[in-house]
This record gives structure tokens, sequence and C-alpha cells, in this order.
């Protein structure tokens, strides 16, 4: 599978004033696959150490001090010769101690490492420091396209969105997103899927990333709050089944309260498992001036888990509507956040409400509304809003086509990767 990130990679290469390099991103989206490749392709050999629990290499990198020294160590373990320059050297699961070895001891270009990791409390600590940095996301609509060979409709999609014109191929790439919603963007999940083509084994897939994910919580300090984020994961498809998708702790159990969870909450989102959409009561720069901290919804980090998470069979989401317009919302929100943005939502207090809200660095905001059903298109919140804050566009995700009408710009659910910053 073809990753946006192998761009990155090949031009961290060719930068004659490169750091060691530096790669997060969540467990199972492709990291350690992708600079595997990376190595095979660009460099005339590479050297892999998995970090976790590795004895030997701890003892390498204590006991060498010095560049070359440390080189000959590493070259010792690996049964491999590191040549400046044509060898990768790839440090993953990487640890505190390596990484303050790596940045001490290599700073200079001659030697290319790529430390890779999931601990988003290291990047916090080194990111700024000594390194190059990049973040992995989970696998794209685009990057979907590509694997399963419909590549030249990316360009179809964004000429379309860029001229707000109907999409020549539209119900092809509605059906190549439905498809794309239930595997979501884990790759094992849509690798099986694509060579077998079996939802029970998709299944199967998407339980064990929710496992995987599960066991990140062993990084809260105590047993009650792993137990507490556990029960806040697992009821988010139950919340946002319900009309009023404002994440409620009684919800959980009776007389729940903010203090319980909030540790829990607050460490997930952190490490990219769920995804929080904070409540504004103003659409005005900056939105985070008004977020009411007390009210908020939580989605899962990718469709296809919350697919998982509803139990229900592909055949039953054919015939309702709102289980698959939900997984759609799911998917815009991951996206947006993979592009960058912060997920707001807009409640004015009175029967204003607007489903999605972003800002982009330069201070433009943009109101976004999903359309559920045929009711939604006659919702006049996005308009009423866009007047009495003097926003000149804003959005609406629909199954429809492309078009522009009242500076409001009508995109198809699969576009949603096309809203960047420059938007």
């Amino acid at each position: 599978m073809e990753r946006k990130i192998m761009n990155d990679l090949k031009k961290w290469k060719m930068d004659i004033y490169k750091k060691p390099l530096l790669l997060n991103g969540i467990s199972g989206c492709g990291k350690t696959h992708t600079v595997l490749e990376f190595g095979k392709s660009e460099y005339k050999n590479l050297v892999y150490f998995d970090c976790q629990d590795n004895l030997e290499l701890s003892y390498v990198i204590e006991k060498n001090t010095t560049p070359d020294k440390l080189i000959r160590g590493l070259s010792a373990i690996s049964l491999e010769t590191i040549m400046k320059e044509d060898t990768l050297i790839i440090f993953d699961n990487v640890t505190e101690k390596i990484i303050t070895a790596v940045k001490k001891q290599f700073a200079s270009n001659e030697y290319h490492i790529v430390m890779i990791t999931s601990n988003n409390k290291l990047v916090k600590k080194h990111k700024a420091e000594g390194v190059s940095y990049k973040k992995m996301d989970l696998v794209s609509f685009p990057e979907y396209l590509k694997y399963v060979g419909k590549e030249q409709m990316i360009d179809f999609i964004i000429d379309s969105f860029k001229s707000n014109k109907p999409m020549a191929f539209h119900s092809l790439a509605m059906e190549l997103y439905n498809d794309f919603v239930l595997t979501g963007g884990y790759p094992g999940a849509i690798v099986n899927y694509k060579e077998y083509e079996d939802h029970n084994i998709l299944s199967n897939v998407h339980d064990k990333n929710i496992k995987l994910m599960k066991y990140k919580l062993i990084g809260l300090d105590n047993l009650i709050d792993i137990k507490r984020g556990q029960e806040v994961y697992d009821n988010i498809s139950i919340q946002l089944l319900k009309d009023n998708k404002k994440f409620q702790y009684g919800s959980i159990k009776a007389g729940g309260r903010s203090k319980e969870y909030e540790k829990s909450i607050e460490f997930m989102e952190e490490n990219s498992l769920i995804i929080k959409s904070t409540r504004v009561t103003e659409l005005t720069v900056p939105l985070s001036k008004s977020k009411d901290e007390e009210s908020f919804k939580l989605y899962y980090n990718d469709s296809g888990v919350l697919f998982k998470k509803l139990n229900i069979s592909s055949n039953r989401l054919v015939t309702n509507e709102k289980l698959l317009e939900l997984l759609y919302e799911n998917n815009i929100v991951s996206t947006l956040t993979s592009n960058g943005f912060n997920i707001y939502h807009y409640h004015s207090g009175g029967k204003a409400f607007i489903d999605l809200v972003i800002q982009t660095r330069t201070g433009k905001i943009t109101p976004i509304e999903i359309m559920h059903g045929e009711d939604n298109t006659k919702s006049k919140s996005l308009t009423l809003s866009m007047k009495k804050y003097n926003l000149n566009l804003g959005v609406r995700f629909t199954s429809g086509d492309f078009k522009m009408k009242n500076n409001i710009k009508y995109i198809p659910y699969y576009a949603a990767f096309c809203i960047v910053e420059s938007l």
C-alpha cells in the first residue's frame, strides 16, 4: 500500500541538513511497514532494532559513548555493516534512553536514522530538540483509492471540489467510500477486506485493533483510571446513536461525574484513541476563547472501529440510512483531524446548532453541517449563523454531488480530505 508519508521520507533523505527523524503515529497505522519499505527501496541495506525490552541494545547504547564506537556496537548486534548515507538505521518502539543517545551522538547527517514511536509523551518532550519530526496518520481515502486501483478518481474529486461542479464518477465514488468507512483507515483491515471480501474476517481485524487501542490505556497511572477509560471507550458508540450526542457521564453509570472520567478521556484524546469535539458558544476568533469545556462530543479515531462497536451487519446498513450517515460523520471528523484541524461544534443555547466548526491557523472560521436525511436540507442554522457572524463560506456534507449555492459549498461525504488550510 502506497502511503503519502513515503514522499516525506524521501525528502528527508535528500535534506543536506537532516537530523535523525522521529516518526510518530498510533499503533497499527503502518509506521514500521512503511519505514522498512522505504529502507529497502532507498538504501543499500538497513538495520532494524526493536527497542522494547531489548537488553542487548540497551547495553550497547549505554556502554558506547562516541558515534564510532556506537556504530561498531550496533553493527555487531545486527550482523550488518553500517555505512554512512547508505544504511538506514531504524529504532522501533524507541525509548527515552535511545532518543537521548541518538540526539547526542548523531547530530550530523552522516548516518541516516529513523526512530519510530506511538508514545505521545516522548514526542512532546523531544520533537523540538535535535530531531526532525513527522506524524503518520491512518489510511486516507486517497490512499485507499490508490490501493484499490482507482487513483485517477482522486484528481476528478479535487477538480470538482475546486470548481464546485458535478463529478462524473460520483456514484462510483460513493460506493467506494461506503466500503472505506466500513474498513476504516487501519491498513490491516483494508488489506484483509480487499483480499477476502469477508465481513467476518473484517470484524475480527477490527476487534484486534480495538484490543490494541485498549491496551494503550495501561499508560494511565492506576487500574481505576484504566477501567474508567475502557468504560468511556465502549460507551462512545452508544452515545453517538443518540440525537443529542453531548457526552453524558450518567450514560456510563448512574451518578457518573466528570471528575471520575476526565483523566481517562484526556489521556485517550492525547494519544489519538478518540477525538473530542468541544462546544463553542460564539463563531468568533479564536474559537478556543468561547469553548464550553463541560459540553463535548466524543468520536472514535476511525470509522471502522465505530462500525465494529455498533455491532451491525453490512446488510443492515443498506436499509438503515441513519447508521451509515453516523459512520460518515465519524469518518469526516477523523479526516479533518488528520488534516490538522481542532474540532468544535456550535450551539447558541437556543435552537441554532452546527455539527462541526473548524478554524485555520490564519483565523478563518468555517461552519460545517452534515446533512442527515431529507429534513436537514431545510436547516436554517448554517445560513443564519453565517449571517450573524459575517462568515463568507459554509460547508454542507451530503450524499449529493458538488455545487455552490448562497455561499454554501455542497460537498459529497467522500471529499472531506479536500478540506485543508487553504479552503
